[in-house]
This record gives C-alpha cells, structure tokens and sequence, in this order.
C-alpha cells in the first residue's frame, strides 16, 4: 500500500521474489512469489511506485 493509503491498480511492472522460511522435516522450505509494482495514481502520494505485500507472508 502506498503513503497515503489508497488502492492502486496500475501495474509498474512484475518480479520474482524469494523468501526462505523454517526448515520442514530437516529440509529448507524457498517460497518462490511474483509480486506486482504498482503506481500510485495519487500526485501528493510520497511513495509512488510501491511493490505489494502478501499479508502474513511479506512486508516492507
């Protein structure tokens, strides 16, 4: 989510992310995501081009 809060649905542009978690059963666990960069539309937004975030899995 942008700085000033509001949904944006035009999209930057795309890439692959790597996120390595606990291992599961002595084996290590890669998740592999594709998020999205968008483009906040909003002209006094502080943060204009901004990646999305998967709730409980990314964050900023």
């Amino acid at each position: 989510m942008p700085d000033c809060e509001l949904p944006s649905r035009r999209v930057h542009s795309c890439y692959q992310r790597r996120l390595a978690d606990s291992p599961v059963g002595g084996r290590p666990v890669l998740i592999e995501l594709t998020v999205r960069r968008l483009y906040c539309e909003n002209d006094l937004c502080g943060r204009r081009p901004f990646v999305e975030q998967v709730a409980g899995l990314t964050f900023r």
